[in-house]
């Protein structure tokens, strides 16, 4: 027979509470326990300044012939309008871009913009100017450019084949076979390199590493609209494949979104 008395009842509600707690921390779905592991406390905090970090390069360089690409200086549409004209256009015309709507839309993605102590600042807003964003792009059918995979170097405003021939079924493929991203003249492909932002802001970092996509997306959407151009988002791929396709390990560097162009 047990004999229920305030001492034993405390410790009963005291275990009570232990097990919800680690209940719920074990019940966790994958998108919760990603949000409660990278949320900031006063803890995480000052754990950070004393953590040791990865410092990764700023930007990559890969070897081979760099194609410049024309100045970007095309004065298009007010701010404004090209908000009021933004859509996703998921179908495009069998025209090709040419390569100065391609040099503009890189510029929009991540062109340097000015240096501040050195660092090259980017047209996209990045926490603490760390930039861990790498562009390459699946050219499918842009004017007087070989079909292929190519890296852009922003340092030069030009971009560098790492793959050439035909990717537009691969592409499809490992998007899930969305169609637009076969029938696009260009295919964007935003990967991050997460150890760049993870070296100051620890596994907060995270959440703005996937902010930065959103920066980064728009401001290829609104290029796109000045220029008449259609374009989408995709975050529906296997990420495996599409990893595969730019030599990225999926670890240190890993897609996060990719995104379609062509002509409407």
């Amino acid at each position: 027979m047990i004999i229920f008395n305030r001492g034993n009842i405390k410790s009963i509600i005291i275990l009570f509470a232990i097990l919800l707690v680690h209940n719920s921390a074990h019940g966790l779905t994958t998108g919760e326990k990603f949000h409660s592991d990278t949320r900031h406390t006063w803890l995480e905090a000052i754990k950070g300044v004393f953590t040791k970090k990865t410092v990764a390069p700023p930007f990559k360089e890969y070897k081979g012939v760099k194609m410049k690409l024309p100045k970007p200086e095309y004065r298009g549409l007010v701010l404004e309008d090209a908000i009021i004209k933004r859509r996703s256009n998921r179908e495009y015309a069998k025209k090709p871009l040419f390569i100065s709507e391609l040099s503009q839309l890189l510029f929009a993605a991540q062109g340097v913009t000015g240096r501040i102590y050195g660092t090259p600042l980017r047209t996209t807003p990045s926490a603490g100017a760390l930039y861990p964003y790498e562009i390459y792009i699946v050219v499918n059918n842009v004017e007087n450019l070989a079909k292929g995979v190519y890296h852009y170097s922003l340092i030069d405003h030009a971009i560098v084949l790492i793959k050439e021939g035909d990717f537009s079924r691969d592409i499809m493929k490992a998007a899930l076979d969305q169609e637009m991203t076969r029938d696009a003249g260009v295919v964007f492909i935003l990967a991050a390199i997460f150890d760049r932002t993870r070296a100051k802001y620890g596994e907060r970092g995270y959440r703005y590493v996937y902010m930065e996509a959103g920066h980064i997306s728009q401001n290829i959407y609104l290029q796109a609209a000045s220029l008449g151009l259609g374009t989408v988002m995709v975050g529906a791929f296997l990420d495996d494949d599409m990893n595969k396709l730019i030599m990225a390990d999926g670890k240190k560097e890993a897609v996060i979104a990719i995104q379609a162009v062509g002509k409407i």
